[in-house]
């Protein structure tokens, strides 16, 4: 999926939640003895809404899994996917308090999560360049859907090459 002009509202939509959730969190993080952490009513919070994103995400593979369940458009699967996956992290770095946790467990989670989102953007650039690459590179390349009809063109001009002749 190209990230185009119709991922805007997402686009903006996800700008918004992530200031509107500092915009809170500085405040009571200030307030509150120690700093917000996890365990906190704010940290609670932020933990079940990053936790529902990722879910949320999760779920497009089971989406993708069984196409005849009428759920919802595929391209919006996709754009939550996208988008809510992505604002999950700060919203969970929120919930943390931006600490990888006093834990083995806790750091390493936030370690995978890491790369989850790293290994995501990855494959988000790579969808959005590599067709392009891909395209100008190896201009001749054949689709394989689309071979039947490429075949049946080329002996066409194969046939009319000889005709000439």
């Amino acid at each position: 999926m190209r990230i185009d002009q119709t991922h805007k509202n997402w686009f903006i939509g996800s700008i918004v939640m992530v200031l509107v959730a500092a915009i809170i969190y500085i405040p009571y993080d200030r307030m509150t003895l120690g700093g917000a952490t996890g365990g906190t009513i704010i940290g609670i919070m932020y933990g079940s809404v990053g936790f529902g994103f990722m879910i949320f995400a999760g779920l497009l593979s089971l989406r993708k899994r069984f196409p005849v369940w009428r759920m919802g458009r595929t391209q919006t699967w996709m754009r939550g996917h996208l988008w809510l996956g992505l604002i999950s992290y700060p919203i969970i770095l929120l919930h943390s308090g931006f600490s990888f946790g006093h834990g083995a467990l806790t750091f390493w989670m936030m370690v995978l999560f890491t790369v989850v989102i790293i290994s995501g953007l990855l494959g988000a650039a790579l969808q959005h360049y590599m067709p392009r690459m891909v395209t100008q590179l190896v201009p001749m390349e054949t689709i394989y859907g689309d071979s039947a009809h490429v075949l049946r063109d080329l002996q066409e001009e194969a046939e009319r090459i000889v005709a000439d002749k």
